[in-house]
């Protein structure tokens, strides 16, 4: 069975799935050097499908999710096109799609004039609007689980309806020929990319970005919390919190960047202190309603206007000068202020998914994040010291760009029934699913950079790149296949020695970022605990934070005394070699790493990529798999 999933909002990407194995997954961005690309691309498709030696007759299914904003689209309304079709459900089976969400999607996009995207692209209305159980509606929120009936919880858990409100049986028309399609909705394809990606049987789910948190009967775009338990994936409540509103809101307010600024807020916010936090907005926002909305204001702030106003007053009252750098003592305040609160609605809500798995009877250890909010590595690391879910898994592409990947594999185990594959091995990396250069391609492109470049080719690449951080170099590293996801895991990473704290500031000069952002530290799983506490014990994605132990490492040591750990294990290839060959140079088994990419731009994809990023900038290596490139001397 191939499964095609295709994400079509922002961060489009796209994912080749045969027999529930993820063999590729492309996002746009990394060839249109465009952050955040938006509306799937027809040649990426062929791409993703050309690399794993397969063409658009092979494909069974189409999976398409798109970010809750925005259509399903394409850039060329001539070679792909999208549509509801009820025949899909009779071929797939109707009792897995609700002809109700049917009807009002047909009905919605009827009503609703096509756009062009771009130029000549083609758009069709995204019905992102699952049917809601009536007990998700109340204005107890979530409060009312402590209230329930058992036969009321039971219903949640085992009604197979609830999860058929949440698909929509869908076709896809590509170059000329209609392919059947299911559509997932957005949290829910969020949550499957995370559950059916972790080692977990069985497990919560907690899926949350920046969606609106109101609830109505039909309409929700808010966080959702789910329960997986083989190949079943099911809603079973909804998470209606301004967490990720309210942060995503504050990076705006401090001009840190669109898509990327939450990622900037969390560093940003160690430098303050949280004097903006107020515990009355700890909740649900239906049932804080007085406190949190104001229908008046811009819409983009309607649904936390109450946190923001009461931000502003405090901020006055205490002199602050509002209208200051992200980096003045408001922003510093104010960010600090954003990550308490975002934290703690984000405990208030799995306290919650707590307490509704126990009086279900199907309390465990493991949960589950996904959606942007995931990103958030202090938060998940409280979750992890301080509840009851103590094996906590979160995607590389937690991301809107994993859509494409959470979709496939719903409409593979859950939709179709298959099985999952055997259980992946939670110490290692899932991430290196992009795009992998050939040895033919790096050959030419070394070949072409001859004459710019001083080339040492087939150097014991683990060595010489150990002697070269030792020596205080600054190392890019282009190694097998790209990252899936926007954390660099060294494959395509940029390399210091994290014993000089000057690098901290020197690295950061060389991207082109704000200074005062840190680095994370990538160390050999098994000394983990010999220079960090707290966190998991396993940390491949990078997607958790840690205390730092050690003294020596002040490159990757953030303000607080904390560091985004990635835990490099034995089967993690080059980069492991290198880090091992570096500790025994200097004792120490860790290595700054960071992301191959300049200000604004994605992740390197290719070659040519690499090297204009070693000519543009004060990077004093490049190792393109086991060649040693620098630029010649002056």
């Amino acid at each position: 069975m191939l499964i095609v999933g295709l994400q079509c909002g922002h961060d489009a990407s796209v994912a080749v799935v045969m027999n529930g194995q993820v063999l590729v997954h492309l996002e746009q961005e990394r060839v249109t050097r465009i952050r955040h690309d938006e509306v799937i691309a027809v040649d990426l498709i062929h791409q993703a499908l050309g690399y794993c030696g397969l063409a658009a007759k092979d494909v069974d299914l189409f999976a398409l999710c798109t970010t809750q904003r925005f259509g399903y689209q394409s850039d060329d309304a001539s070679r792909l096109s999208f549509s509801y079709s009820w025949e899909t459900a009779e071929a797939l089976g109707a009792d897995k799609f609700r002809r109700t969400v049917f009807d009002r999607a047909v009905e919605i996009s009827k009503n609703i004039e096509n756009r062009n995207i771009r130029k000549n692209g083609h758009y069709l209305y995204n019905s992102e609007w699952p049917d809601m159980a009536d007990v998700w509606t109340t204005k107890r929120g979530m409060l009312l689980i402590d209230e329930l009936k058992e036969s009321i919880i039971n219903d949640i858990f085992t009604t197979p309806s609830l999860a058929a409100g949440h698909v929509l049986p869908m076709t896809v028309t590509l170059d000329g020929k209609v392919y059947p399609a299911v559509g997932v909705m957005h949290q829910l394809s969020h949550a499957a990319a995370a559950f059916y990606q972790s080692s977990f049987e069985t497990a919560a789910v907690f899926a949350q970005d920046v969606g609106n948190p109101i609830r109505s009967r039909n309409k929700y775009t808010g966080g959702m919390l789910f329960h997986g338990e083989g190949h079943r994936l099911i809603p079973i409540w909804t998470a209606p919190v301004a967490a990720g509103l309210i942060y995503n809101r504050c990076a705006e307010l401090l001009e840190l960047g669109g898509a990327g600024g939450p990622g900037k807020l969390m560093g940003l916010s160690a430098y303050g202190e949280p004097v903006f936090f107020d515990s009355r907005f700890i909740g649900d926002v239906e049932p804080l309603a007085d406190l949190y909305l104001n229908p008046q204001r811009d819409p983009d702030f309607t649904y936390a206007y109450g946190w923001f106003d009461v931000v502003d007053r405090k901020a006055r009252q205490l002199g602050y000068a509002v209208d200051g750098p992200a980096f003045g003592s408001f922003g510093k305040d104010l960010a600090a202020s954003a990550q308490k609160t975002f934290e703690a609605l984000v405990l208030f809500v799995v306290e919650r998914l707590r307490v509704l798995l126990t009086r279900a009877g199907r309390m465990g250890p493991n949960l589950c994040l996904s959606g942007g909010c995931a990103l958030n590595c202090p938060t998940n690391s409280r979750i992890v010291e301080e509840t009851e879910f103590t094996s906590v898994f979160v995607p590389p592409s937690c991301d809107d760009g994993g859509l494409s990947i959470g979709a496939s594999l719903y409409a593979y185990h859950h939709v179709l029934g298959h099985d999952r594959r055997e259980a992946a091995d939670p110490t290692h990396s899932i991430a290196a699913l992009g795009r992998g250069i050939s040895t033919k391609s790096i050959t030419q492109a070394v070949k072409a950079a001859a004459t710019e470049f001083e080339i040492e080719p087939g150097v014991d690449l683990a060595e010489r790149a150990a002697a070269d951080l030792a020596s205080d170099n600054v190392v890019a590293l282009f190694q097998g296949r790209a990252e899936s996801g926007p954390r660099a895991l060294g494959h395509r990473s940029l390399l210091a020695d994290p014993r000089r704290t000057e690098n901290w500031a020197r690295v950061n000069g060389l991207k082109s970022r704000e200074l005062w952002r840190p680095f994370a530290p990538a160390c050999l799983s098994e000394k983990l605990r010999d220079h960090f506490d707290g966190g998991p014990p396993h940390s491949p994605h990078m997607l958790f934070n840690y205390r730092v132990r050690s003294q020596s490492l002040g490159a990757v040591t953030h303000v607080d005394g904390s560091a985004r750990v990635q835990t490099v294990h034995p089967a993690s290839g080059a980069f492991r070699d290198i880090i091992e060959a570096f500790d025994r140079r200097t004792g120490t088994p860790v290595v700054m790493n960071t992301s191959l990419n300049g200000p604004g731009e994605p992740i390197v994809e290719t070659p040519e990529h690499a090297l204009n990023f070693l000519r543009r900038t004060g990077t004093d290596v490049l190792y393109l798999e086991n060649n040693r490139i620098r630029k010649r001397s002056a």
